[in-house]
């Protein structure tokens, strides 16, 4: 039996992967990508920036930034609602830059195989 053993970074700590790991969703982003749906929504239904920024006592850059994360692809939303994305995929690493509409480019960014699949 072989065993391996890698430390990744993610933000600002390390973490240590020993073997195979188990699919774990992570919480930040699933938090920040629900959140981003509800923003997105109410974006389209007409609410002001201003007022969503308001009521979530978040500015609107802050706003702005993470309702990119409505717009990643089904399949790499789909991973993360699994666990299934990269170590190093976190929050402040999508949020970094603005994010690419189109889908295989957004796979490649992120460090996803490339026959994640898309709709």
């Amino acid at each position: 039996m072989r065993l391996t053993c890698t430390v990744r970074r993610r933000g600002i700590e390390g973490k240590i992967v020993v073997g195979d790991r188990e699919p774990e969703p992570d919480q930040t982003l699933l938090r920040a990508l629900a959140r981003a749906h509800v923003w997105t929504a109410d974006l389209r239904s007409g609410k002001p920036l201003s007022e969503i920024a308001a009521a979530t006592s978040h500015s609107e850059s802050y706003i702005r930034t993470r309702a990119q994360l409505a717009f990643l692809s089904p399949a790499i939303q789909k991973a993360i609602f699994a666990g299934r994305q990269p170590l190093d995929l976190t929050l402040e690493r999508i949020v970094r830059k603005p994010i690419p509409l189109d889908w295989d480019t957004q796979a490649k960014l992120y460090g996803f195989d490339a026959g994640l699949g898309h709709p």
